[in-house]
């Protein structure tokens, strides 16, 4: 058996992978609450049905009413069940004494010696289906120390085994078990979780539980008034189940058929997350936050205009693509900006507008007011009189005034760049006056960006 891993409730370490459900538990009274015939006194195991003792050592089971091994008072302790109303309980160990006689004649030797210090109990259980070769399964129990238990062990494990142990002794047996604890086991208020992983061979049909030395027991003393010299451990709440899958997000798909596993997701969509609620997963989805069709990735399109809301900077106006979703511009703005490549006149060879070019501007101004969406670049041209590097100067001052004219007139500077090109684009011939006066231009450009 390849022993995958063993833990104690309360030492797991916090953000470990989740794991998904596990299978059905494989014991059938894992509670000890059903009996052939009600338990009466010590020794009576047997009577729980499923439950046998697996050597000569006798297992106790705790009933309501009965006398010594009542519930919650005993002649162990005092405790209620774990789950439902009854527990077991067993000896794991007994630190037996013996009389040292020369200690008589010698009062320095210790008046006690180590006895037969071997006995303990085992139970066991058919598991209800044998396990299967290659497949990982968890067993897990709880334990409690009896009150009146003056020794602790560790080595507190379980064994699946092939046939069922049948024992003509009461002594530790040698079998290693596939789950056991290192630590010691101390706890006589809480019940204390033991629980591991193993990979089964395939021959397991039984489940054994009791203390191992080869699994490392050890003992220790915890005496408190009377030392009663044993180690009794309740037990409760038994399983063998089939280890459950890895399940990092713990949204109950194994890891390896969730295609999303680090994020909590659903089984429809193969593990992934749907934020929006429409059918279509995050990390598929344009717009992860906004439910929209599947034909436009997952975002709408309000103004149904085929250009989806994420691109769209007029959502709620039909558009065109040229546009960014926004309607074509209008024949009077295009006429306005036809008329703004002449019409706005600067003072000769400086930046200052003219006031005659206030009426052009003021309407630009309108158009940015009434379309908030526009963002507007600004392109200064000059033509090729005089020095090239004034030029370039000189149209970029130029479409820096109509900017911040603009700006002045309460239009945002996030919505105007202004770009100076000099002599470098010339749309007519710079060899007549004619040509000159159309290359000194202003040209307006509606555009978007973010």
């Amino acid at each position: 058996m390849n022993v995958r891993y063993v833990s104690l409730l309360g030492m797991l370490v916090p953000g470990a992978m989740v794991l998904a459900q596990s299978g059905p538990n494989l014991i059938s009274n894992p509670g000890f609450e059903s009996f052939s015939k009600p338990v009466s006194t010590w020794d009576q195991l047997e009577r729980c049905m499923g439950w046998t003792n697996a050597t000569k050592g006798t297992v106790d089971v705790f009933n309501t009413g009965a006398s010594y091994v009542g519930v919650p008072e005993n002649d162990l302790g005092s405790s209620t069940a774990f789950d439902g109303e009854h527990y077991a309980g067993f000896v794991a160990y007994k630190d037996d004494q013996r009389t040292n006689w020369k200690h008589i004649m010698d009062p320095t030797l210790d008046a006690t010696l180590p006895a037969y210090q071997q006995y303990t109990e085992y139970l066991q259980t058919p598991l209800s289906t044998p396990l299967v070769a290659g497949q990982q399964y968890d067993i897990t129990f709880r334990v409690k120390l009896s009150g009146n238990s003056d020794r602790a062990v560790s080595g507190i494990g379980g064994y699946c085994s092939p046939t069922a142990l049948s024992y003509m002794h009461n002594h530790y047996i040698n079998e290693r078990p596939q789950v056991s604890t290192t630590k010691m086991l101390t706890d006589k208020q809480n019940w204390t979780e033991v629980s591991g992983s193993f990979t089964a061979d395939g021959s397991e049909q039984y489940l054994i539980i009791g203390a191992f030395p080869t699994a490392g027991m050890e003992n220790e003393r915890i005496v408190e008034g009377a030392d009663n010299q044993h180690a009794y451990y309740y037990l409760d709440g038994v399983s063998v189940a089939l280890h459950p899958e890895p399940d990092t997000d713990g949204d109950g798909i194994p890891d390896k058929d969730d295609k999303c596993p680090d994020e909590a997701g659903l089984a429809n969509l193969e593990g992934c997350p749907d934020r929006d609620g429409d059918g279509i997963a995050d990390k598929m989805d344009a717009c992860p936050d906004l439910a929209g069709p599947a034909d436009k990735q997952g975002c709408p399109d309000r103004d149904g205009d085929g250009i989806t809301d994420n691109v769209d900077r007029c959502p709620d106006v039909p558009g065109v693509a040229a546009m960014k979703g926004c309607p074509e511009l209008k024949e009077e703005t295009k006429k306005l900006f036809e008329r703004a490549l002449t019409g706005i006149q600067f003072e000769s060879g400086k930046s200052v507008i003219r006031k005659s070019s206030y009426g052009i501007l003021d309407d630009v101004m309108k158009v940015m007011q009434e379309n908030p969406a526009y963002n507007l670049e600004i392109h200064g041209h000059t033509d090729s009189q005089g020095d090239e590097a004034k030029n370039q100067k000189l149209s970029e001052d130029r479409a820096a005034s109509v900017r911040q004219y603009l700006v002045d007139k309460g239009i945002s500077g996030d919505r105007l760049r202004s770009f100076g090109h000099g002599e470098t684009m010339p749309v007519a011939d710079n060899a007549t006056s004619t040509g000159r006066a159309r290359n000194r231009r202003v040209e307006f450009k509606v555009t978007f960006w973010e």
